[in-house]
């Protein structure tokens, strides 16, 4: 199992690693390529500045931190403390649970960061306004369920990992 998820979470890493450096891009290039930003996301280009100062950080840092860097040390850890304790105490359905909670919650995540910037600002009220956050009001709940999601996943991954650390050892 641990060699499973550890492979599991590493190509998980990969797929966030890519993404984050699409989405750090992003930023730099939002002027040479207004049109093309505001024709995939779907924003008014008077809106696009606001978008990426706002939205586009968030998403990136979390894609980043959370999908990337998290997902790769917990790859890691999934298949080295195994090889720290010598043996493997890992519940198959925490760890299942672990992976699909982790992804679900950073794409839920990102994506009702992008939902709220992009519906938010195509009302025209700067981002912070009561308009604004009326207009965002739907996609909360996205936003809500992915952190609950990536916490969920963090709560199982540490039952995992401390499941087999805190294991006692038994005596030769």
């Amino acid at each position: 199992m641990a060699q499973k998820m550890a492979r599991y979470f590493i190509m998980a890493a990969l797929f966030f690693l890519i993404a984050g450096c699409l989405e750090g891009i992003m930023f730099p290039t939002k002027i040479y390529f207004k049109w093309f930003y505001s024709t995939f996301i779907h924003i008014p280009p008077e809106y696009l500045k606001p978008f990426f100062t706002d939205f586009v950080k968030r998403i990136h840092t979390h894609i980043t931190l959370m999908g990337w860097v998290s997902s790769a040390i917990m790859g890691i850890l999934y298949y080295l403390v195994p090889q720290i304790r010598g043996e493997e105490r890992y519940r198959v359905w925490a760890c299942y649970a672990n992976f699909w909670c982790h992804i679900a919650g950073i794409v839920l995540f990102c994506a009702g960061f992008h939902l709220t910037g992009s519906f938010g600002l195509a009302t025209g009220f700067a981002h912070g306004t009561a308009e604004f956050k009326k207009a965002a009001v739907p996609f909360k709940p996205i936003v809500i369920a992915g952190g609950l999601l990536i916490i969920t996943s963090a709560f199982l991954f540490s039952y995992n990992i401390l499941r087999t650390l805190c294991r006692k050892i038994k005596p030769v």
